[in-house]
This record gives structure tokens, sequence and C-alpha cells, in this order.
């Protein structure tokens, strides 16, 4: 699906902005998008790209950021008038299996509209459970009112409509379910679950010392919340201790060397390395960010003034 993406690139934007005081609740799923996502659903991860907009930074972003979409998704949003930077509100994506993705995309979306843009297209299509499939490459997407269903596969769309064909939603796992009551509110992003090796980028998995390390990673959560400044937080659970220390302390060397290298003539990116702290317990990585969202508009626009 190669312009899938292009509905969640705001997200994408947005996720390296995040903020300062989070209050001590856990969040919890909407209703819309849990009843999609099956019970073997091993990993969650949740954009709340509404509440991200009205935030003074990222406004900020986007008054000086433009989003460049691949062909293919800028004729959708023109056909069907759907604007990610926008009208897409919230991004729940689930993770079934391995290489096995379900997304759940709900905004200002019109069905009659978006289903349109795909009949004219001559769209390959398939009826399931009462629904349209309208087939895109290996995968596919189902149009709702408000909503979009899509997944890079045709299989993980079928499973998220048997789930909502349920009378009632089944449970997620409950080691899933408890890792996401570790996920304070007021998070716009986040993510929780099983994580593999096999689940990073191809070019990630090459044979390195660090891949060999993150191999023992065995899941984790990541949690955001942008206002004025950036405050996130990321754990990874490896399965022994020596290989969340080995990778720690790569992380601590690598930052480092980066201070050393850009003190001179950077001093602005030392006040931002400083905002990342890695820290071990056991099997478990931790690793925080705190940095000021002055810093972060100075440093960009420092970067834009160089490319000109």
């Amino acid at each position: 699906m190669k312009w899938m993406g292009g509905l969640v690139v705001v997200a994408v934007v947005m996720g390296w902005v995040a903020t300062a005081t989070i209050p001590a609740a856990p969040v919890s799923i909407d209703s819309a998008s849990l009843k999609f996502l099956p019970p073997e659903t091993e990993g969650i991860a949740f954009v709340d790209v509404a509440a991200l907009r009205s935030t003074a930074l990222i406004q900020d972003v986007l008054t000086t950021t433009t989003l460049d979409f691949q062909k293919g998704m800028a004729n959708f949003v023109y056909a069907t008038g759907v604007n990610p930077q926008e009208d897409v509100d919230r991004v729940t994506v689930g993770k079934l299996g391995a290489h096995e993705i379900l997304m759940v995309v709900q905004g200002r979306i019109d069905k009659f509209k978006a289903e349109q843009y795909f009949r004219d297209k001559a769209q390959d299509q398939e009826t399931y459970l009462g629904q349209t499939i309208y087939r895109d490459g290996d995968g596919g997407f189902v149009f709702f009112d408000g909503l979009v269903l899509m997944g890079g596969q045709i299989d993980a769309v079928k499973k998220g409509l048997d789930q909502m064909s349920l009378p009632g939603s089944a449970p997620l796992r409950s080691d899933l379910t408890a890792a996401i009551q570790t996920i304070e509110a007021g998070n716009q992003i986040w993510a929780v679950g099983d994580f593999s090796i096999s689940d990073f980028p191809p070019a990630l998995r090459e044979h390195t010392p660090i891949v060999d390390m993150l191999k023992s990673l065995q899941r984790g959560t990541y949690q955001m919340r942008i206002d004025n400044d950036i405050h996130a937080r990321a754990t990874g659970t490896f399965s022994d201790e020596n290989s969340a220390r080995n990778i720690g302390d790569l992380a601590r060397g690598a930052l480092a060397v980066a201070k050393m290298q850009v003190a001179q003539k950077q001093p602005d990116l030392v006040h931002l390395l400083d905002g990342i702290q890695v820290s071990n317990s056991g099997p478990t990585l931790t690793v925080r960010v705190d940095e000021s969202g002055d810093l972060l508009k100075t440093l960009q626009k420092t970067g834009l003034n160089r490319g000109n």
C-alpha cells in the first residue's frame, strides 16, 4: 500500500515533539478503535492527532512545515476532500502478528466520497461480512462514516471486521492491558506491546553488534505528551540484564561522543543532548527525554537558514 502512511503522515511529523508535567492516571483506548482489535493483538500504538493540533509547539511546526504527499495520496486527498493535516483526529495501530498491521483512522472522512474514488479507479474489491473491502496491492481499506479501517494485508482487515461483528468485544491480552495501564493520561502519543528485531525496517536488521544485542528485546512502552516543551519516556524489557546494560552503555557512550563533537560548533545541540537520559534497572532500559520547545524551534530555524 504505497500511500497508506500518508493518512497519518502528520502524526509522524508530530512524533518528534512532546511536554512538561504529566498527570498520574492511566490512558484508555477509545471504544471505536477497541471494537476492531482482535484478542491476538500483540502491540498497540496510538496518536491523538486532534489533541496535538491544539498544542502551541505543534501549531508552530505546522506553520513552518509543508507536508509533501505521494502522488497517490495527493489524488485521494483531492478526490475525497480529506486533508490528513486537518481532518484526521485519532490513529490507532494494532500489531496482530509478524508483519501484520491493522490501522484505525478516525476523523472527518466521508464514506461516500472515499468509496466513489476507489470505484472510479476500478479498484479490486470484495464483500466480507456485509462490508466492502477495497484492495490496494496486498492490503485494503474499509470505509465507514468518520472512520477508515486499513491493513497492509487483507487478512488483517478481515480480522478487524471479524472482531467488529462479535456481539461483545473479546478482551485484549491481560499483559497488554496491564502495559496500557502504565501509560499516563495526557500523553497524545503512546505505544505498548511485544516487539522484536523482526519489527524493525529491513535496513535496521542487518548484522551489526547493536542489532545482535537488540535481538533480546521482548516488549516495551512509549509515551509522549506535547505542549510547549517535550517530555517523553520509553522503556524496553530485554530477556536478560546484560543485554539491557550493554545497550544502555552503548547509548550513553554515543551521547557522550556526540556532545564532544558538537560542543564547539553547535553548543545548542549540547543542550538538546543533555535532555536525553538513559538508565538501567535489571532487564529494563529506560530513556527519558525532556526538551525545551524554544530550543527546538531555535534549532529548526538554524537548520532552515543553513539550508538556504
